[in-house]
């Protein structure tokens, strides 16, 4: 026995509990099991316990693990336990048989014969995922890109007193619903009225097309894209041809026509035709969602070629204003493209809307859209004294409601007044 322990140790046996196997020299021990011991010290050596200084009459027990008390059954959380998978055993299973395990299962047995894609099951691509056809073979792209390719507006100042007085021309127009976005370059004040709202796009969706194309004629060595020739000529086909706005569809189908031209009409008569054209060539309207998700428009979306009557095609103010503002972006566009794209925008034909409200000497770089449920115009005004600003003014109207017109009229003069006459007024 160690010295140190001798000395410390009261050599009385009578003190000591007998907990195990005698040892010399009157000290206990016992081995490492599980007992209990009151006023102890204890002294661990391998694969031993020794104890001294244990008062007379010391209690030695087994240690007993203790039982946990049962917990008491909650009525609230039970019934809300209840009712939730009553939720899900009624609504939620049976829909996703019906629409995910019913498809991919039970038609692939009894339909042996029709191709199944699962893809198409698993990723439900016109709402959650833009998407492209590449080389036959269908590309799926995220909705959120972690590097937008367009640079976002930034703003500084808010122009409430612009607001205030676009709320109550639109008080007097009780049958109008507006989506408005007004960009200041100059001080980059903003005001917007229901900006990020979605709007069925009618032709303003030209723009992306158009923007699109011109990114595609720069050979920006996008990963399986075919460059576009604005010089090389494409076939009107039958297919193509679209009623509604712009002449192209009164042709005889079977004639080429170079796409710089298709461009030039699409944006200066809106012509249906003509953009549907233009969409085949850039890959049709997966790849154009597609690229917009890149760009960082989250409402832009086509899902119907030309005429759209129906208003499937959306927007949103924000997301114009947007891809107006990077048209004079250099890492974006080069200067030729750019060049090109405001040649075709200062020539649109329709000026009964922005330009109305706008005096003789500015300038509008714009595109307009018209179909029955919707009115709009989105363009960039160039004033005389050199200042500049986006304005995006959209209209939801009972079917060809020509008040929609009278107010995007009166909302582009009190925005120009506004935003070019009081350039410090917030």
């Amino acid at each position: 026995m160690p010295r140190s322990l001798r000395r410390n140790y009261p050599h009385n046996a009578r003190n000591a509990a007998y907990l195990g196997n005698y040892h010399s020299d009157n000290l206990y021990y016992a081995d490492n099991s599980a007992y209990a011991y009151r006023g102890n010290t204890a002294y661990a050596y391998p694969e031993r316990q020794y104890v001294y200084d244990i008062p007379r009459r010391a209690e030695v027990r087994k240690l007993t693990p203790k039982r946990k008390k049962k917990a008491k059954l909650n009525p609230l959380k039970a019934l809300i336990s209840f009712a939730f998978l009553a939720l899900v055993s009624y609504y939620i299973i049976p829909y996703n048989f019906s629409k995910y395990v019913e498809p991919m299962i039970l038609n692939r047995v009894l339909n042996r014969n029709i191709e199944f894609k699962a893809e198409e099951y698993v990723m439900p691509t016109l709402h959650y995922l833009a998407n492209a056809d590449m080389n036959g073979t269908r590309v799926f792209v995220p909705v959120r890109h972690s590097k937008k390719q367009m640079v976002p507006l930034v703003t500084s100042n808010r122009m409430f007193g612009l607001e205030n007085e676009l709320r109550n021309l639109a008080s007097r127009y009780p049958n109008i619903k507006p989506s408005i976005y007004v960009w200041d370059y100059t001080g980059s004040r903003n005001a917007e009225i229901n900006a990020n709202d979605v709007y069925p796009s009618a032709s303003i969706i030209k723009l992306p097309v158009l923007i699109e194309l011109f990114r595609r004629s720069e050979s920006l060595k996008n990963a399986g894209y075919k460059p576009v020739d604005l010089d090389s000529k494409l076939l009107f086909d039958e297919i193509h041809k679209a009623s509604g706005s712009g002449y192209l569809q009164y042709y005889k189908t079977g004639g080429y026509y170079t796409i710089d031209y298709l461009a030039k009409i699409m944006i200066q008569s809106s012509d249906n035709s003509a953009t549907n054209m233009l969409l085949d060539e850039i890959g049709g309207m997966d790849a154009l969602n597609a690229a917009s998700r890149k760009w960082g428009l989250t409402s832009t979306q086509m899902t119907s070629w030309l005429p759209d009557l129906s208003g499937t095609n959306t927007i949103s103010a924000k997301d114009m204003a947007t891809l107006l503002y990077n048209i004079d972006n250099p890492k974006f566009l080069n200067d030729n493209s750019r060049y090109m794209i405001k040649q075709y925008m200062s020539n649109v034909h329709n000026r009964a809307l922005l330009q109305a409200g706008l005096p003789k000497e500015a300038e509008l770089l714009h595109k307009t859209g018209d179909i029955g449920k919707m009115l709009g115009d989105a363009g960039i005004v160039y004033a005389p004294n050199g200042r500049k600003y986006i304005a995006v003014v959209l209209t939801e109207r009972p079917h060809n409601d020509y008040s929609a017109r009278d107010f995007i009229q009166e909302a582009s003069r009190i925005i120009y007044k506004y935003v070019i006459e009081n350039p410090n007024v917030y």
